[in-house]
């Protein structure tokens, strides 16, 4: 598998769980979605199109990162209605909302892209290198300074075992087991351990016109402190990591 891998980091990023309103909760790394889009963004190319060269080129992707806290700001929105208000009812402004919208602070991520053919990856590795247009991670305010853009490097899968800052297909969270005493060793009294998480999350798009809508969904454990699974995974050790393609 040929593969390489993006450093990147930023003030804030922000990933919005599919489906929330009110709350906008993140996840704690970008999904396949964010990565396909950046991709894009780096090419040149429009979300649909950038999907569609995915597809064609069998991309495959990871990530790993972290972030030094979680943060929570405050949008305000106003609502699509069909209702009309009088100019009176208009001073109290309820056409417009306030939600809650989950930030991470200092993030640090690496993006990894692999292919069973080189030549559109590294097609992928030179547009990472001078992007077409800026790179963001999450929201448009979310610039992301890219660090490093590796060499593409032929990577052979392995059996793995253990993870960390990281994603991992389909909900393996039953088979995670952890060496606590390991993880709490000289480590402050704010340290926290953290569960893994379950999200479902659409693995593409379809679009009508300017609509889009999320297909595939799919399950992906987010994993953060060490972890060793009870059952390996096929994966690929990329930059010094253990990674699982998806």
């Amino acid at each position: 598998m040929f593969c390489f891998y993006v450093k990147g980091t930023g003030v804030t990023a922000s990933f919005r769980v599919p489906e929330t309103h009110t709350f906008h909760q993140t996840l704690p790394l970008p999904s396949r979605t964010m990565m396909i889009g950046l991709m894009g963004a780096a090419l040149g190319l429009s979300l649909d199109e950038a999907h569609q060269f995915a597809d064609e080129s069998g991309i495959r992707v990871s990530v790993s990162g972290t972030h030094q806290g979680v943060m929570k700001d405050l949008w305000n929105y106003r609502k699509v209605t069909t209702k009309e208000f009088s100019a009176e009812e208009l001073k109290n402004r309820p056409n417009y909302s306030v939600l809650t919208r989950e930030y991470l602070v200092y993030p640090s991520f690496t993006f990894v892209y692999a292919a069973e053919t080189k030549e559109n990856l590294e097609k992928v590795r030179r547009a990472f290198e001078s992007p077409v247009y800026a790179l963001t991670a999450g929201n448009s305010d979310d610039l992301l300074k890219i660090q490093k853009v590796s060499p593409i490097e032929d990577a052979q899968s392995e059996v793995l075992a253990t993870f960390e800052n990281t994603v991992l297909p389909g909900d393996v969270s039953s088979l995670c087991t952890y060496d606590v005493k390991a993880l709490l060793k000289d480590k402050p009294i704010t340290f926290s351990l953290k569960m893994p998480e379950v999200f479902s999350l659409p693995t593409g798009f379809s679009f009508k016109g300017t609509i889009r809508t999320g297909v595939k969904p799919r399950a992906f454990t987010f994993v953060s402190n060490p972890v060793s699974l009870k059952e390996p995974l096929h994966g690929y050790v990329i930059g010094g990591k253990n990674y699982v393609l998806y």
